[in-house]
């Protein structure tokens, strides 16, 4: 019997983009480069009470949780990395990872929770 809840490949419909960052070498050194490192499908949406706790403890707000199809070997997803979002309404916004929860009973996908403005 299937999890209502469950998300299948009809559910993967938003293109994202996952970026490593490099400090660029230039006068202040304090410019950013982004790298693609991996293109694939998501579900997008809003965090869960658990992913926004998450999101507390490392002093960030949680903007979006995402599922993946786990990529295994092709790519590793990284809290140093960043995720843009393909739509309209997010353009050119490059969201950090704060979270990374693969599933280990069913290889099928990854939830990553997505952060936006980090508090100093």
């Amino acid at each position: 019997m299937g999890n209502k809840n469950q998300t299948t490949n009809g559910d993967l419909r938003t293109p994202v983009v996952f970026f490593s960052a490099q400090i660029d070498e230039g006068l202040d050194g304090r410019d950013t480069s982004f790298e693609k490192v991996f293109t694939t499908f998501a579900e997008v949406y809003s965090p869960s009470s658990k992913d926004i706790q998450i999101a507390d403890s490392v002093n960030a707000k949680a903007s979006f949780t995402i599922k993946i199809r786990d990529p295994l070997t092709a790519y590793i997803p990284d809290n140093k990395h960043f995720v843009e979002i393909k739509d309209n309404r997010y353009q050119g916004q490059k969201w950090p990872i704060i979270d990374v929860r693969p599933t280990f009973d069913e290889r099928y996908f990854i939830t990553i929770v997505l952060g936006g403005v980090v508090d100093d």
